[in-house]
């Protein structure tokens, strides 16, 4: 009787190792999965937040070419001087915002994109530029800068939806 009792309690120490050894292995590859995570889910913030900080810098810098945008649409623009004068303050506002976007830099945290990114601001920038040239011009029609801020917006999509985050419209974003 004692054999077997010795011999069940060896067994249950043995398990009972065993089965701590198991678990020390299934709690560091579950610790390095949630430093995975914990990556991805800081690339997804820092993605998100400079979506954002894009949309706030433009967004500081345009509300007088947006005005503009507006009124020509709902079609209550004003005329002679009043015009002019929108016009002229709409494509400041239009260089401002040019200038802010191409001032806006990309962390380096998302280093991986930075060529994209690139080529979106770059887009976003010269859609501005043409929304400038366009305000020249008696009756401006900025939809060719709609389709070039479309092209970013597009670009912009994708790197948000590579990294599991759901697409969004600039554009909408930054013309209210």
């Amino acid at each position: 009787m004692k054999k077997i009792t010795i011999l069940g309690l060896s067994a249950a120490l043995l398990l009972a190792a065993c089965g701590t050894e198991q678990s020390t292995d299934t709690t560091e590859t579950a610790s390095g999965s949630a430093t995975m995570e914990s990556g991805k889910e800081s690339i997804k913030s820092q993605l998100m937040q400079f979506y954002l900080s894009v949309s706030k810098e433009i967004n500081k810098e345009d509300a007088s070419l947006n005005d503009f945008e507006i009124a020509q649409v709902e079609e209550t623009l004003p005329s002679g001087s009043e015009l002019s004068e929108m016009k002229e303050a709409a494509a400041a506002s239009a260089e401002q915002a040019m200038q802010a976007v191409e001032s806006i830099e990309v962390p380096e945290s998302l280093s991986g994109h930075q060529e994209a990114i690139d080529e979106a601001l770059a887009s976003i920038a010269a859609s501005y530029e043409m929304k400038i040239e366009e305000l020249g011009n008696e009756t401006p029609d900025f939809q060719a800068a709609a389709d070039k801020f479309g092209e970013a917006d597009a670009a912009l999509n994708e790197i948000l939806e590579e990294n599991g985050l759901v697409a969004s419209n600039l554009y909408n974003e930054v013309s209210q």
